[in-house]
């Protein structure tokens, strides 16, 4: 029987060096996050059992009774022994959650450098998916105020994020709410199906982007996956968006 954990406690070299790979410094949006995984310590565990714990000022008493804020960054690495996942939550108050899945190897940050690895925090448009190395649909978008975007889905691993090109922060969508907006701007005698993930994404191009932006800003507008203060612009169908007129320009 392992001994039990005292709190607080400093980060392992490891935590840390996962930590800091999954909120990389080159991202601006990340700054404030990588800010506290250098000022806090590990101050007792968090709602998800083995693994999760709450990252805070010594004398503070974890919160594991609001509700769980969503997730902010999330990596995997490939051992020889298994998987091991990585997964950071939004900041609650001045609280971080994070959890670390999988068996736990007896190595140090710098040795978990040598494995193969991925993550979606690190991830670009002119980038293929991290996971699968396949081509993505992309949907650029861009605010009012000409702030840029761009949503990008693969549907191999039927996964959806949202690069947010201010602050390089890479934000994991929800399938579930998405796709149900999808099928809310689909043809009346289309909506009688619940949400199929495996038809929604074999069907992504015969999706306009005009389409799938009228989806997002829907779904934002109800769940706030990111703060914009502003609308998006919907564009017309068959319109050039800046992202294809930047890439003619390469």
């Amino acid at each position: 029987m392992e001994p039990e954990e005292s709190f607080p406690r400093q980060l392992s070299s490891l935590e840390r060096a996962l930590l800091l790979w999954v909120l990389p410094a080159d991202r601006p949006g990340y700054a404030v996050y990588r800010d506290l995984v250098d000022r806090f310590m590990v101050v007792g565990e968090g709602r998800r059992g083995e693994g999760d714990y709450i990252l805070a000022r010594p004398g503070t008493v974890p919160d594991v009774d609001s509700p769980l804020p969503q997730l902010l960054a999330f990596g995997l690495v490939r051992l020889p022994t298994g998987e091991l996942t990585i997964s950071v939550r939004e900041r609650l108050s001045d609280q971080l959650e994070f959890e670390i899945a999988g068996s736990v190897p007896q190595v140090t940050g710098q040795d978990i450098e040598t494995f193969p690895r991925w993550t979606y925090s690190t991830w670009m448009p002119t980038h293929d998916c991290p996971i699968c190395g396949e081509h993505l649909r992309l949907v650029p978008m861009e605010t009012v105020s000409g702030r840029k975007l761009v949503l990008a889905l693969c549907g191999s691993d039927q996964r959806i994020w949202l690069y947010d090109a201010l602050s390089g922060i890479n934000y994991l969508i929800p399938m579930t709410g998405f796709v149900n907006e999808v099928v809310l701007q689909e043809p009346a005698q289309d909506r009688r199906q619940l949400p199929d993930f495996k038809r929604f994404f074999a069907g992504l191009e015969m999706r306009s982007d005009a389409m799938l932006i009228r989806a997002f800003a829907s779904y934002n507008r109800l769940r706030t996956r990111i703060v914009l203060g502003e609308s998006l612009v919907i564009p017309a169908e068959g319109s050039v968006s800046w992202f294809k007129r930047a890439a003619r320009r390469l």
